[in-house]
């Protein structure tokens, strides 16, 4: 393999150009970004010291979950952990690279898909500038660095190419035949991009129910940040952001990766509403993200915000709802989930599965039970809580048999259902319906 094939995992440095890529990192490490995140300062020097040294290419998520996070690997737990953290710190790169480090000779970069980094030059120097900032020998090899003559930066050109073929803007033919949102309108007038964006991050909304299944979670914050990406500057694909970040967070078993992204969702959530202060969806993430971190006294402020803001939007209810539920405010996650009110949008099967349990909260057992098997007969999926909660209802309405039956259907379908760390995550810690349900477990869980 010549030297310009190599990958820039592969490449032998020069002294001098590996002189230049340290100083890079130092000033990387003393940044705003990076001054406050110790944790983030290691990853960022382990990945670039095991390059230098030339292992770059044996870098894996395994490897820096040991090595820098000290975990071991129990199941994906720690895997978890450096894809969450792995994130932050491409954005932050991003930004110092953007910003702070904009003038700098040499860019560190850690594009997705990998944790091994690349080197860039952030502009072509001049002769003169060459002689006195880098090496002629150091200038070639920066030259070889590029990611156009990458391997990895071939790979990441076809995606983008790949991406603008899938996502292409739609063809006016499917616009016309779109109902008329002024909204819609008026961004396909402004940028078939951000037109793009919005309808991506709409569709994702719908991937929100299970609330349990973190692979779904998972590809919806995929879309989001792919909306994000298209156009930053609407509030849709950050709102989606900080919801599905909060889910993830609310019910990882990784409790250090669950507080990187509860951390995350605020920020995206403060993003959201920063851009739109008055979009009801932007409050209504806030209000979940709030929930998550068990901030409820601020969490149900914009809780009853997005509720005023969007009375019959089916998502923002759907957030109103969840919030309400996790902040112990079984009054307000009735109001947003009232079957007998309208619905526009999302919302199909989340609402009924908010009223059941804002039911149980308010000790309403036999609508507990009515709604979950309502909601099972309209289509909505048939999860874990549903059942156990059932079971606390059945329980209460002293029908132990019934109780019994489904509390061994669970079992038996669900054999690894966490039980109680769901209902601690959902419920507020020492409250009534945490009691009742943690209590009904120990009876019948076998």
């Amino acid at each position: 393999m010549s030297q310009l094939e190599k990958t820039n995992s592969e490449q032998d440095f020069s002294a001098e150009f590996e002189a230049l890529i340290k100083n890079a990192l130092q000033r990387v490490l003393v940044s705003s970004g990076f001054n406050g995140s110790p944790r983030l300062q290691d990853f960022l020097k382990y990945i670039v010291s095991e390059t230098l040294e030339g292992r770059g290419a044996d870098i894996r998520g395994k490897s820096v979950a040991v090595d820098v996070y000290g975990r071991k690997l129990e199941k994906d737990a720690g895997l978890n952990l450096v894809s969450v953290e792995a994130r932050r710190l491409r954005r932050l790169l991003a930004e110092y690279n953007a910003g702070e480090g904009k003038d700098a000779s040499v860019h560190i970069i850690v594009d997705p898909g990998g944790y091994h980094p690349r080197f860039e030059v952030a502009t072509p120097p001049s002769a003169g500038a060459a002689s006195e900032e880098m090496p002629p020998s150091s200038q070639t090899q920066a030259r070889r660095l590029h990611p156009a003559a990458m391997a990895g930066g071939g790979v990441i050109a076809a995606l983008v190419v790949l991406a603008a073929v899938l996502w292409r803007p739609l063809p006016d033919a499917v616009l016309a035949a779109e109902p008329h949102d002024p909204a819609r309108m008026a961004l396909r007038e402004y940028s078939m991009l951000s037109l793009q964006a919005k309808n991506m991050a709409q569709q994702a909304q719908g991937m929100l129910f299970p609330v349990f299944d973190l692979k779904r979670q998972e590809l919806a914050l995929g879309m989001f940040r792919h909306a994000i990406d298209l156009d930053a500057s609407l509030p849709d694909g950050h709102a989606g952001e900080a919801q599905t970040l909060a889910v993830i967070g609310l019910f990882s078993p990784d409790r250090e990766a669950a507080t990187v992204a509860l951390n995350e969702a605020l920020e995206a959530a403060q993003k959201a509403l920063d851009i739109a202060p008055t979009d009801a969806w932007a409050n209504g993430a806030m209000a979940f993200a709030l929930a998550a971190r068990q901030e409820p006294a601020d969490a149900l402020k914009h809780a009853r915000i997005a509720l005023a803001l969007a009375p019959e939007d089916g998502h923002v209810l759907d957030l109103v709802g969840m919030a309400a539920i996790v902040s112990n405010d079984a009054e307000l996650a009735a109001q947003a989930s009232d079957p007998s009110i309208d619905r526009e949008g999302a919302g199909r099967f989340g609402s009924r599965n908010i009223w059941a349990v804002s039911q149980l909260m308010l000790e309403n057992y036999p609508e507990t039970v009515e709604a979950f098997q309502g909601a099972a007969a309209a289509g909505a999926p048939v999860s874990p809580p549903s059942l156990l909660f059932q079971v606390v209802a059945f329980d209460q309405m002293a029908e132990p048999e019934r109780a019994q039956e489904l509390m061994m259907e669970l079992n038996r379908t669900w054999p690894s259902f966490p039980a109680a760390f769901v209902v601690d995550a959902m419920f507020a810690d020492g409250s009534d319906v945490e009691q009742t349900v943690l209590k009904t477990v120990g009876i019948y869980h076998n």
